[in-house]
């Protein structure tokens, strides 16, 4: 469904996401990526208003998608979720609804319940036209296999937080094996590519290390988002006019540390779940 290119996302923006967003929208960005979590799917429904009454863009021309509220469980609770989603973002569908985070608490019989009862509701969203494609974020295999082993429906997307420091090579080679286009949260990493092997690289091919990693997401063939509050920023993040070379793509894969911004199974994650 995804073809590989750079989307935007919407966390952290605050007050000045609408603004954003808006430039995302009329500089090329066709993924728009946002949750009931982040605050800002009302700021992305009146940039997206915006857009398509200024002229020259569609609805359709964009992949609006947004995520259940994390710690929302059960059919009922989701639909109505669901509903809140659609009103803040002034569509009459999303492209892609995602499960935020896996229910990870309490006995593995009690989360396995849970995770399918939330699919249950998503396979009646989709069913019913209200979303076009579903999706999981920051699942692990078991997590998956919830789904994958009780659904009708088997979900599209997987969004994982992936960059050249944390490439979560096994779960994104399962997760394709599944059928699941790849998107990765947090592309340019948190701050190890401020070091100077990706630095010299960056120079070498006129870019800067963020640059350098969204290029490097595009050609492993993922759908990085991308973030920014400044203009400047989304439309350089958007048109990357360079290729890694195959020796440069196998040099960063090696950098590989394993390192993530956030332990998925952190205690503020079961916290929430």
């Amino acid at each position: 469904m995804l073809i590989p290119e750079v989307g935007f996302g919407t966390a952290d923006l605050a007050e000045d996401a609408e603004e954003a967003i808006y430039t995302a929208l009329t500089h090329g960005y066709k993924v728009i990526d946002t949750a009931r979590a982040y605050g800002s799917e009302a700021a992305v429904g009146r940039a997206l208003k915006k857009a398509c009454s200024d002229g020259g863009h569609k609805r359709e021309d964009y992949i609006i998608q947004t995520k259940v509220t994390p710690g929302v469980v059960g059919y009922q609770a989701v639909l109505d979720d669901f509903e809140q989603s659609l009103s803040n973002l002034g569509v009459d569908y999303v492209d892609v609804y995602f499960i935020h985070w896996p229910v990870n608490r309490g006995s593995e019989k009690t989360y396995h319940h849970e995770n399918v009862e939330i699919w249950r509701a998503f396979e009646e969203l989709y069913k019913a036209g209200k979303v076009k494609n579903l999706g999981v974020c920051n699942f692990l295999e078991r997590h998956l296999a919830d789904i994958l082993d009780n659904c009708k429906v088997k979900p599209k997307v997987h969004q994982l937080e992936i960059h050249p420091g944390y490439q979560q090579i096994g779960l994104v080679q399962y997760s394709r094996k599944m059928g699941m286009d790849i998107e990765a949260w947090s592309p340019m990493g948190r701050g190890e590519l401020n070091s100077k092997v990706y630095m010299d690289m960056a120079d070498r091919y006129n870019c800067n290390v963020g640059q350098l990693a969204l290029r490097w997401s595009l050609q492993k063939g993922y759908t990085p988002l991308s973030r920014s509050k400044t203009k400047e920023h989304i439309i350089n993040n958007k048109f990357l006019d360079f290729t890694i070379s195959k020796e440069d793509m196998k040099k960063i894969d090696e950098l590989n540390t394993n390192t993530n911004y956030l332990d998925i199974w952190s205690y503020k994650r079961q916290q929430m779940y």
